[in-house]
């Protein structure tokens, strides 16, 4: 796979102007330098967020750059073309090695993005209904709450809304929103109570209108660390920062 396009696609197909659910520097930048585990939730959002992977980028280069200065004495610089054989390859700059493995991320975040890419697709091409699935392995899932009512911010109280349910997994999830949505950002939150300060996870995604007048918006969320029990399922539109809850159960 060509390196400058996936470079391209993780830098333009992700906007997220208003940086929801985007985590701070020190964060990217730990990513950046492999001091984060495998499983932090900050290597798949990068693979979503345009503007978390440039920053990314950033700080990767710089990292690579002080490592490969670090990595070759000044008394050895290379003045010019040197031919790598068993006996200098001690001696080339690691750069163009480091180089290899933030390519390898972003191709490792092509192929998630490419999954909930095929699921939107699948869910224009036919109508499917709700899916609840239990499973340790990345799954697809779809919720309908075009026909839902909502809670609206932290007091307000309505009738009993039907219950979402979503496994403890990474899930690429389709979310119609409800009747009247309108489209443009959206970020999914997942969290313990409706005040929004006990995040578990969050997905940043373009909502647009179906065939129908369903407006739909696609995210993923990495739910893995989450214990089972009662949640919120919370959808905010970015132009205003409009809120509005669902109860989630998590199997």
């Amino acid at each position: 796979m060509n390196p400058d396009l996936m470079k391209d696609f993780l830098l333009e197909t992700f906007p997220n102007p208003e940086r929801k659910g985007c985590p701070d520097d020190k964060t990217l930048e730990a990513l950046a330098e492999d001091r984060l585990p495998a499983e932090h939730p900050a290597r798949l959002h990068v693979g979503s967020c345009s503007e978390c992977y440039a920053e990314y980028r950033h700080y990767r280069l710089d990292w690579e750059e002080s490592n490969a200065v670090a990595s070759t004495p000044n008394s050895e610089a290379i003045s010019g073309p040197v031919e790598v054989t068993p006996s200098n390859s001690a001696r080339v700059p690691k750069t163009s090695r480091l180089r290899a493995v933030p390519l390898a991320l972003a191709a490792s975040l092509i192929v998630m993005c490419s999954g909930g890419y095929v699921a939107f697709r699948h869910y224009h091409s036919a109508d499917a209904p709700n899916v609840q699935v239990a499973s340790a392995q990345p799954v697809s899932a779809t919720v309908d709450l075009f026909n839902s009512g909502t809670l609206r911010g932290a007091d307000d109280e309505t009738t009993p809304l039907k219950e979402v349910s979503l496994p403890a997994a990474i899930v690429h999830l389709s979310v119609v929103l409800p009747r009247f949505s309108e489209v443009g950002s959206y970020n999914v939150n997942v969290s313990q109570d409706k005040t929004g300060s006990q995040i578990i996870a969050t997905g940043a995604g373009s909502a647009v209108e179906r065939d129908g007048g369903k407006v739909l918006v696609n995210v993923t969320l990495d739910l893995r660390a989450a214990k089972p029990g009662a949640y919120f399922l919370a959808t905010v539109r970015g132009t205003d920062n409009g809120t509005y809850y669902y109860p989630l159960k998590i199997n």
